[in-house]
C-alpha cells in the first residue's frame, strides 16, 4: 500500500474539494494546514475533505482540522469529511471528532450537502 502523501484540489461549483492520500502525519502537517489556510484566506468557506487513500491520521492533524473547522465556521463556512476508512473513522470517534465534522460515505453527498 502506498503511504506516501499526496494532496489535490478541484472547485466544485463554490466548494474545494481537497483529496489527501497517504500518511496523514507531522511531517505533512504544516502542508495541510498551509493549504487549507491559503483557500481560508482566498475566502473559500466550504470544503469538503475526501479520505478516501489516507492510510493514517495522527493528532496533530486532527487538530490542524479541528482548528480549520472553527476558522470557516466563524465565517459561516463548514468542512465536511468524504469517504473516511475504518481506522480513521474510530481516530475520529475516540477523540470526538465525528461530532464536530458531518461525515459522508461519498464525496458526492459531502459536497450536495452545502446545497
Amino acid at each position: 500500500m502506498n503511504t506516501e502523501f499526496q494532496i489535490n484540489e478541484k472547485m466544485v461549483n463554490d466548494i474545494l474539494v481537497i483529496e489527501l492520500a497517504g500518511d496523514l502525519d507531522a511531517l505533512v502537517a504544516p502542508k495541510i494546514k498551509e493549504v487549507i489556510g491559503g483557500y481560508i484566506d482566498s475566502d473559500v468557506f466550504k470544503l469538503v475533505i475526501n479520505f478516501k487513500r489516507v492510510t493514517h491520521i495522527n493528532s496533530l492533524v486532527m487538530g490542524i482540522l479541528r482548528g480549520k473547522l472553527r476558522d470557516v465556521r466563524e465565517k459561516n463556512g463548514d468542512i465536511k469529511i468524504a469517504e473516511m476508512n475504518e481506522h480513521i473513522t474510530e481516530l475520529f470517534e475516540m477523540i470526538g471528532l465525528d461530532e464536530l465534522f458531518e461525515i459522508f460515505d461519498s464525496e458526492k453527498k459531502a459536497v450536495k450537502a452545502f446545497k
